[in-house]
């Protein structure tokens, strides 16, 4: 019962934090399932992915109610996400544990030091075929155009998004929020609509693993409880946070993380 209770608060917490930076919480939920309550990291992975199914829907309707969600953006990244997520899940039972824990350190790794220091650029604006001028609400100046977005952009690193999603459990955010911001989007609209795309990327990942039988539904529950909860108090923080604090909040925790699973799942496992 203690157990439960811990998964509960951790989930809260997680919540808070996928909310306010646009990830969903795989990033979290994979390496806390595996590193404090044993679970294999298969299992990890679609337990994640089922979980982020509650922080996402919660997320997304505060933010719906913010006018921050850019459905259209989040409409084009769905399609090669949910077909690319599909893939990934079934990767996982071909790979082995350790290759898919190193895949999750090395796009942690590259996106972290993407949010860390201007000039590192891992995630390239791809302009090639037909685009729109997206507009969006801009403080103190009303609805503005803010960006011109290529139709290939969003369906390329969508499907990248959703094949990480698939393979590490992590929802593709990590992929998402970067590649929207590297065309132009405010980091505020990233989050929104990242967190909305994420919704039907984790079903549809989530539902892969489950027909192969990789969810421990009892963390479903508990850690799907508190991370709707997480979320709703992130979505609501997320505002008051300047852009340039929730990248640096973003490189740094994804950063930390990878560091943490390659020393615990990767090189223990090689001694």
């Amino acid at each position: 019962m203690i157990e439960y209770y811990a998964a509960y608060l951790i989930s809260l917490g997680i919540g808070i934090i996928a909310a306010i930076i646009g990830l969903g919480g795989g990033f979290l939920y994979v390496p806390t399932l595996t590193l404090i309550f044993g679970v294999d990291t298969k299992t990890a992975i679609g337990t994640s992915l089922a979980i982020m199914i509650f922080s996402s829907m919660s997320a997304s309707f505060w933010y719906r109610k913010q006018g921050v969600i850019l459905f259209k953006v989040a409409l084009i990244l769905i399609i090669p996400s949910m077909l690319a997520s599909v893939a990934g899940s079934y990767l996982t039972t071909l790979v082995d544990a350790r290759v898919l824990v190193a895949l999750f350190c090395i796009m942690l790794t590259l996106i972290s030091l993407e949010m860390l220091f201007p000039w590192f650029r891992f995630l390239r604006e791809i302009q090639w075929g037909p685009s729109f001028v997206l507009s969006a609400s801009v403080p103190h100046q009303g609805t503005q155009p803010v960006a011109r977005i290529w139709y290939s952009h969003l369906l390329f690193w969508g499907a990248a998004g959703g094949l990480l999603s698939g393979v590490t459990g992590t929802s593709g955010g990590a992929i998402f929020v970067p590649a929207l911001a590297t065309a132009g989007i405010p980091v505020h609209y990233a989050i929104a609509t990242s967190m909305f795309t994420i919704i039907i990327v984790s079903i549809t990942g989530a539902t892969a693993h489950a027909t192969l039988g990789q969810i421990a539904w009892p963390f479903v529950a508990v850690y799907g409880a508190g991370a709707a909860f997480g979320a709703f108090i992130g979505a609501n923080i997320a505002p008051h946070i300047r852009e340039d604090q929730i990248k640096k909040i973003f490189g740094v925790l994804l950063l930390g993380i990878a560091v943490l699973m390659f020393q615990q799942k990767v090189l223990m496992d090689m001694l």
